[in-house]
């Protein structure tokens, strides 16, 4: 039997909303009727129970009133075809299923005593089972979740011990902004149908989501090609086509000179991690500005740095015009001194600057700034949320929101930190596919912003720049988390990065 599903993901997505207008389009152009569709996605599903977990026998399926609902009694129906146990708990009585579903569900009702439960949840314990499928709710969900479907995922929350495969999008998780209600599923897999959906890739949901799967039904390829979207979801392989080959000739002054500015009192250790980051990321030059009192500490083991102390923000002028590329904001504060230097940062350089750290916060500080073409901001979600509230922008929970108003209102590359990071530059977005809760440490943000400047010294396009550097970061964690993903320090990524960059 053909697979129906795939762990090689496209590089485009979704919001869930367009792929519910467009399927039946696109399903028309291909000659293939919606219910033949939803039989291939009920097919696809069950595929992977046995792929995934071949020695389950006893399967739960949860389910609600819509398609989602349908896929699941198509799973129920293959599954009793090949003797399986199975149990179906419906949150919605057939009578409220229409169109697709009630077939779908007719062909589960055929089996004699199909074995079904009207309860919005079960006491059963979860030694009765194998494996859960949740086919309650699909991409039209947006939150809260009614009492039944709370408590049917409360339960299933609760089961510790019993894979779950989610039909499409985990119930309780918005498909389009990647938001997540109170009681969502937590899946160990996701089937995905016909297009990636954007909320799956970001944020919060991916935890949810769990390992993502994807069949395109036999549709996805005509729907990428008639639908249009602004979402891409790039592999490291592909993003690293744009970072160009060295010639033999090659000279460091070829390669830019970035400058990094921070490093306040007590805070050496954030401007450091970022120059080397610059430097292991190909930048032919990079200076570091910071506090006077920090020289010997920043410079101490890195002695390809030049580093300068500075007590007044003249004292800056000179190195800002030499610079190709400026970090400012690691280990900055937010004193006098800091303010000062900020401010004659953008009053002087015409050379994108990368914003990080306390570089943001004096940033959300001020009325409104213009910034220097190709200007890369940096935040996280409490940065993020500071940046938004200091303007007549309201900081809301929807990930792609946020970081195209940011993206929009500095005309500035805008990153938006988490999993599934977001780079935004005006109307187009990438998801970063790489990443790891190894990177939850101290400096780690330092060393990515010097990634991004070591890329824009190196002459590539901004947006190009920090797709690359977020993807780097990542997949440096991913690569040596192996070592532990507990303790593992900004620093230790340096030989990845290197590596990784090639």
């Amino acid at each position: 039997m053909k697979k129906m599903y795939t762990d090689n993901l496209p590089q485009i997505a979704y919001a869930a909303e367009q792929v519910q207008q467009h399927e039946a389009q696109v399903a028309d152009t291909c000659g293939i009727a919606m219910f033949d569709l939803m039989k291939q996605a009920g097919l696809a599903v069950y595929q992977v129970i046995g792929d995934v977990y071949p020695n389950a026998s006893r399967i739960l399926i949860f389910t609600g009133a819509g398609n989602n609902a349908g896929d699941g009694y198509i799973v129920a129906d293959l599954a009793l075809m090949d003797n399986y146990q199975v149990t179906v708990v419906a949150l919605k009585a057939p009578e409220c299923l229409t169109g697709d579903a009630k077939r779908a569900f007719e062909l589960f009702s055929r089996h004699q005593h199909a074995p079904i439960s009207w309860h919005a949840f079960i006491n059963d314990s979860a030694a009765d089972y194998d494996v859960v499928i949740d086919a309650m709710l699909g991409t039209g969900f947006s939150g809260p979740l009614k009492d039944s479907f709370s408590n049917a995922c409360a339960w299933v929350n609760k089961q510790h011990n019993i894979p779950v495969i989610a039909v499409d999008v985990p119930t309780g998780v918005n498909a389009n902004s990647s938001q997540v209600c109170e009681q969502a599923i937590f899946a160990d897999v996701t089937v995905s149908f016909i297009a990636l959906k954007q909320g799956l890739l970001t944020g919060l949901a991916k935890e949810h989501v769990g390992q993502l799967l994807f069949a395109g039904l036999g549709i996805d390829d005509t729907f990428s090609i008639t639908i249009s979207t602004a979402i891409t979801f790039k592999r490291l392989s592909y993003l690293k086509e744009a970072l160009a080959k060295r010639s033999l000739s090659t000279y460091k002054n070829q390669l830019g000179h970035v400058l990094c500015i921070g490093g306040n009192l007590g805070m050496a250790g954030a401007i450091r991690l970022s120059a080397e980051a610059a430097l292991r990321s190909g930048a032919g030059l990079v200076s570091v500005a910071t506090h006077p009192e920090n020289c010997a500490l920043v410079q101490q083991g890195r002695y390809e740095l030049m580093v300068h102390g500075v007590r007044s923000p003249n004292e800056i002028t000179q190195l800002i015009a030499k610079a190709s590329v400026i970090v400012i904001g690691p280990g900055l504060g937010q004193d006098e001194w800091s303010r000062a230097l900020f401010k004659m940062v953008l009053n002087k350089a015409s050379v994108p600057l990368i914003i990080d750290a306390d570089g943001l916060n004096l940033l959300a500080s001020l009325q409104s700034t213009s910034l220097p073409k190709g200007s890369v901001l940096t935040p996280h979600q409490g940065e993020m949320k500071r940046l938004l509230s200091a303007t007549k922008n309201q900081y809301s929970e929807d990930r792609f929101d946020c970081v195209w108003i940011l993206a929009k209102m500095y005309q500035a590359v805008a990153i938006y930190k988490g999993p599934g990071t977001l780079v935004c530059e005006q109307d187009r977005i990438n998801i970063n596919q790489t990443g790891s809760a190894a990177l939850a440490s101290a400096g780690m943000g330092d060393v990515l912003s010097g990634i991004i400047a070591g890329l824009i010294a190196q002459k590539m396009n901004a947006f190009e720049a920090t797709q690359l550097a977020v993807a780097i970061h990542g997949a440096a964690a991913q690569n040596i988390e192996h070592l532990g993903s507990r303790g593992l320090l900004a620093s230790d990524l340096f030989p990845e990065i290197r590596r990784l960059i090639g």
